[in-house]
């Protein structure tokens, strides 16, 4: 029993990317909707939701309940201008692409576009939203390096994979 133990100890140290994700309410107060977030992935609790980065800084994710469309497309421009302005991204609207998919029966449209900085280098910078019920959207606002990018994708799939709306 011990040797089981330490061995499940032994590798969950050795391999945090099998460690139990831990799950996370939206908004905690009142959930609309759950998310499985690994805890190697450190999610940080803020006042409208969840800030989450991989543990070798190449993907960074924000997970937030907005009330409608509206606040949605504020959520977006706030977004945009706190790269832009706070963190001087240049976001090439050239490279603007939005898609509609579906994932898990789930239904999500995502925006995104190439960006760069000179601290983080070349990105992808994006939104992906979700209906969580009572018309309530789930907003992920997504920072993924190009650089090691491939690293993260399985996990990032699994995170927005696991979302699930509170009835």
């Amino acid at each position: 029993m011990k040797h089981t133990l330490l061995a499940a100890t032994l590798v969950l140290t050795l391999f945090p990317a099998l460690a139990p994700a831990g799950t996370v309410k939206l908004p905690e107060d009142k959930p609309a909707a759950t998310v499985n977030i690994p805890d190697s992935w450190e999610p940080e609790k803020s006042d409208d939701g969840i800030l989450a980065e991989s543990a070798d800084n190449v993907a960074t994710i924000y997970l937030e309940v907005v009330a409608d469309e509206k606040q949605m497309d504020s959520v977006i421009e706030e977004s945009l201008k706190w790269l832009t302005e706070d963190h001087e991204v240049k976001v090439d609207a050239a490279t603007k692409e939005t898609k509609d998919f579906e994932d898990s029966g789930r239904k999500w449209s995502r925006i995104s576009w190439s960006g760069e900085s000179k601290e983080w280098g070349p990105a992808v910078i994006g939104f992906l939203f979700t209906e969580v019920g009572n018309g309530k959207v789930l907003t992920i606002t997504y920072w993924i390096s190009k650089k090691d990018s491939e690293k993260s994708l399985e996990t990032l799939g699994k995170i927005f994979s696991s979302v699930k709306s509170v009835p």
